[in-house]
């Protein structure tokens, strides 16, 4: 098993012990969600290198040194989504192979609707005051200094009423 396989069974046999109880085929289950989070942090990780890296980073070791860190935000931003889900305090959370694609379908389109903001802001066809709470919410989970690269802060944001 990969590393994110073993992580993923660890955590689930520790936090989610009745989900894990559940799967009929806990190794197959493990392989593919293991791929899963493997697919959505080289997705992320090309996001987040894409928004980062601009041409004035000439320094090698400050580039290198950037792509490690935003790999490592990708790998945390993905693997909380998929594999460290809330520990259980009941039975509601399965870990059917069906819920596990619910899930995935859940991340792919909050990642999609956080790429489309984020584009759409830095590219400056919109406007932080033409973007809802929840948008820029959700793009700072993807983004955090996202508000200063676009001259603001939550806080000034915050003093406005803004629920972010």
């Amino acid at each position: 098993m990969t590393d994110y396989a073993l992580e993923a069974q660890a955590y689930w046999r520790r936090w989610l012990p009745r989900a894990h109880a559940t799967l009929t085929d806990p190794d197959a289950f493990y392989r593919q969600l293991a791929d899963d989070v493997q697919e959505r942090v080289s997705t992320v990780w090309d996001v987040l290198a894409e928004i980062h890296l601009t041409p004035d980073i000439t320094d090698h070791t400050k580039r290198a040194g950037l792509l490690q860190l935003l790999g490592r935000e990708a790998e945390h931003t993905v693997v909380r989504a998929l594999v460290q889900l809330p520990p259980e305090a009941d039975t509601r959370q399965r870990a059917e192979p069906a819920a596990h694609q619910r899930r995935l379908r859940e991340f792919d389109s909050l990642l999609a609707q956080q790429q489309a903001t984020l584009r759409a802001l830095l590219d400056a066809e919109r406007s932080v005051s033409e973007t809802s709470d929840a948008e820029l919410a959700q793009a700072l989970q993807l983004m955090p200094e996202l508000l200063a690269v676009l001259g603001t802060s939550p806080d000034e944001l915050r003093a406005l009423g803004r629920q972010i």
